[in-house]
């Protein structure tokens, strides 16, 4: 069996990819790659009505960003600028994909086929009026011609305090107009006169469905629970439910892996699977993501909570892939053990599905943020850097930069050097934007809490010292060790604490009493540019 896993990711472009919808994706890249199997995108577009043009643009990206590659799907291709080596040196810039950027990968555009498709489901429209055409013949299915107010009066006759919502179910399409109740010369002139129908499953009465569920084992419904699902809409489109069993079979699916939201639906599909006498693949219904707060993580809990839902605003905010994926794994699936972080290749070597727990599990954005922090770290400063100059020459994350603040940007020793000194102290990379913006722009305003705690009367005197101590070293010279070396000559000297001299020279050069090392930071300035930080302090702090 292992050897002929196949497992699809078929989402609805209807809008962006939920991050949800990402996991969704993951455990089954991730059951396929362990079985050494395929993984198939399959775009499930046949709700013409609620299709979004930039939705399957949004979940292509999202996948390849994710590092998730299918074996068959439509053609994948993310084409986002970055900054190359001789950009951030100075040079010209060369245009490559951010899926290079971000996988490593110089082959950055991906063109999956199979013999299997087309997997757009809207070009595969005729399969499926042939199926329900088969499943009409068998007695299975039935035309119904009932309209929208039709529908809605039997609802509203029916409705009962232990009934709020009666379906269109074995019970009551009796009473319906539909070619169960309808003489067959009445079915076939409405048909004639292309009077609107849509085509409904004929679910059987008191019956027990049953199948078993990798997660859950044993799943039983008793059909008197069911509605006569529409297979064809009345234009002419199936829906979900006939198209995405048609394709599983058509495309040989072996498992079904999918969200909790599906089950209900689950026997339905079986029934199909046996009246159109195919042999059902495995099913998997993964648990619902919990909000911090109680219940599905919707898009309104998720924006009440400040949680990213979508996976566009992680790829925007700049979170680390790998801390997103390693995140999301754990989210409902355990390796057995206590370690935490780990890759895809191992994620795909230990995955399975019985790890895979039943009860929802919660969206912990602390715990996102802590392997963020941790993935962020382990990257060279380099690496980050050049990331970093992408966002601010071509996403705009720091506006109408001045001509010397572009040759720092393009300058990359001197953005490793600040990133090195700003990583730990950040929990994304855009942040070190906002940490270390004195590196760009001189301090015009003093932090007013610092200045009343660290600048006392004597202090411009020992600042000024300390100016002119550096102001003699040699360019070359002017290195942390040493730089560190000349505040504790000056303040044994002075006969004061390290203090007394420290937080001053850190508001001059920084405008604030926090900050990374300080003397790594004066190291990166350069001695022109702190010699002049410090005589403004001195000119302008009272």
């Amino acid at each position: 069996m292992h050897t002929d896993v196949r497992v699809r990711f078929a989402p609805s472009p209807t809008g962006l990819l939920h991050i949800g919808g990402l996991r969704t994706a993951l455990y089954n890249y991730l059951f396929a790659k362990h079985h050494k199997g395929s993984f198939v995108l399959r775009i499930e577009d046949t709700d013409r009505a609620r299709y979004v043009e930039e939705a399957e643009t949004d979940i292509l990206e999202s996948l390849a960003w994710a590092g998730m590659h299918p074996d068959e799907g439509p053609a994948i291709m993310s084409q986002a600028p970055r900054v190359s080596d001789a950009e951030a040196t100075g040079g010209e810039p060369k245009k490559v994909s951010r899926v290079e950027y971000e996988s490593g990968d110089n082959n950055a555009t991906h063109s999956p086929t199979g013999s299997y498709g087309p997997y757009h489901q809207s070009e595969r429209k005729e399969r499926y009026l042939d199926y329900a055409k088969q499943l009409l013949d068998q007695g299975h299915a039935y035309y119904a011609f009932d309209t929208v107010d039709e529908i809605e009066d039997m609802r509203k006759r029916l409705q009962t305090p232990d009934n709020p919502t009666p379906k269109y179910d074995p019970v009551t399409r009796s009473g319906m107009r539909n070619s169960l109740t309808l003489p067959e010369e009445e079915v076939r002139q409405l048909l004639e006169q292309g009077v609107e129908y849509v085509i409904r499953l004929k679910v059987p009465a008191d019956e027990t469905v049953r199948f078993e569920d990798m997660i859950r084992g044993s799943v039983a419904f008793d059909t008197s629970g069911l509605d006569d699902q529409v297979l064809v809409k009345a234009d002419g489109m199936p829906t979900y439910h006939l198209a995405n069993v048609v394709d599983d079979h058509e495309m040989a699916i072996t498992h079904v892996i999918r969200g909790e939201e599906w089950l209900s639906s689950a026997p339905k599909h079986i029934l199909l699977y046996q009246y159109l006498d195919w042999q059902p693949p495995v099913m998997a219904h993964l648990p619902l993501i919990m909000s911090p707060s109680g219940g599905k993580l919707s898009k309104r809990k998720a924006e009440k909570e400040g949680i990213p839902v979508n996976v566009k605003d992680y790829r925007q905010l700049h979170y680390e892939r790998d801390a997103v994926i390693n995140f999301l794994a754990l989210l409902g699936w355990s390796p057995g053990e206590d370690r935490e972080t780990m890759t895809l290749e191992q994620m795909e070597e230990e995955f399975s599905l019985d790890r895979v727990g039943k009860s929802g599990a919660i969206f912990d954005y602390d715990k996102l943020t802590w392997f963020n922090e941790h993935y962020m770290r382990q990257r060279p400063d380099e690496e980050l850097a050049r990331e970093l100059s992408v966002m601010i020459l071509e996403e705009g994350f720091m506006p109408q930069l001045t001509n010397s603040q572009k040759a720092m940007v393009h300058d990359l020793q001197f953005m490793s050097g600040m990133v090195g000194l700003l990583k730990e102290r950040v929990s994304r990379l855009p942040e070190i934007l906002e940490a270390g913006s004195f590196f760009f722009n001189r301090p015009e305003t003093y932090d007013a809490k610092a200045v009343k705690k660290g600048w006392k009367e004597n202090t411009p005197e020992m600042v000024k010292t300390y100016h002119d101590r550096i102001w003699d070293l040699e360019s070359d010279a002017f290195k942390a060790d040493k730089l560190k070396q000349i505040l504790t000559e000056v303040i044994e000297e002075q006969g004061v604490g390290f203090g007394k001299l420290m937080m001053p020279l850190r508001i001059a050069v920084t405008g604030t009493g926090s900050g990374p090392d300080l003397f790594g930071t004066m190291e990166l300035l350069g001695r022109e540019e702190i010699t002049a930080r410090l005589k403004t302090a001195i000119e302008n702090i009272a």
